[in-house]
């Protein structure tokens, strides 16, 4: 996976910013979870919204087999980090959470509504969240959401597969 040089300047400076180290490598091991919700649920792509104990439940015990405690989250939501902060008291602290800071609430028709600035800006920051959870050595997330279908076909390139996914059965194939 290979930015253009400006851009991956531009990822690397945030994860710096954000994160405090100076590369996402200092984070591995490491899951990333995609939550996402709003316009699916309204727009019946989902059949429901799952709570971040759902997608946890989907890789809870594999990470812990494996001694992953870092979890980088990402969502449109940010209800979905208040989640996060309870359910990681139920889980005795378990997990250490990571994220940068990206503006919320953006879906594809509000970004289609915003000035070519701004539109620049966010597309920055997908990229930046695009470079991190591709680079995770898990992922967990839903099939009914574009970016986590993305997500996936980078972390093929990369020779890592997503196997964390809500259960969507229209996306699941038939066997």
């Amino acid at each position: 996976m290979r930015y253009k040089p400006e851009t991956l300047g531009h990822v690397q400076k945030v994860i710096t910013t954000y994160l405090k180290r100076s590369s996402i490598d200092l984070y591995h091991p490491f899951i990333a979870v995609y939550v996402r919700r709003s316009d699916k649920i309204s727009g019946k792509e989902m059949a429901r919204a799952y709570s971040l104990k759902e997608y946890f439940d989907l890789f809870d015990a594999d990470a812990r087999r494996a001694n992953i405690t870092n979890v980088y989250l990402n969502s449109e939501e940010n209800q979905v980090f208040d989640e996060f902060t309870q359910l990681n008291k139920e889980k005795q602290g378990y997990y250490n959470l990571f994220t940068i800071k990206t503006r919320k609430n953006i879906v594809f028709s509000s970004l289609t509504r915003m000035s070519k600035q701004k539109r620049g800006e966010i597309v920055l920051e997908f990229l930046t969240d695009l470079f991190i959870e591709a680079h995770a050595d898990l992922h967990a997330g839903t099939l009914s959401s574009n970016w986590c279908r993305l997500v996936d076909e980078l972390r093929l390139t990369l020779g890592k597969t997503s196997t964390y996914y809500t259960p969507e059965n229209k996306y699941k194939s038939i066997k």
